[in-house]
């Protein structure tokens, strides 16, 4: 029964976390792609200079700490979007799943 009951736990544990990436898909959608190329397999690339989020993602030592830095600190050309804490965080987990 106990083994059984970590099973589900974990499988819960992943869904939010699918559920989380998701929703970070859509913000990076709706936010990011006027800037940065946000898909795995995007249809046509952008000559602007800016890293895609697979760029991003497959950086030495991204973790979800250092793209939430990326999201708040001010830098370059990116704009000061107002995210929520709950945004940010789905915004890393989809960011991350781009890892290769």
């Amino acid at each position: 029964m106990t083994r059984w009951v970590a099973c589900l736990l974990v499988m819960v544990a992943q869904v939010a976390m699918a559920q989380d990436a998701n929703h970070g898909a859509i913000v990076a959608k709706r936010w990011c792609s006027n800037c940065h190329i946000v898909e795995q397999n995007p249809p046509e690339g952008r000559a602007d200079g800016l890293p895609s989020f697979v760029n991003i993602a497959n950086r030495p030592g991204t973790t979800k700490q250092s793209l939430r830095s990326l999201m708040t600190t001010e830098h370059g050309r990116m704009p000061n979007f107002s995210l929520t804490a709950a945004e940010e965080d789905d915004l890393a987990a989809y960011i991350l799943t781009l890892q290769k």
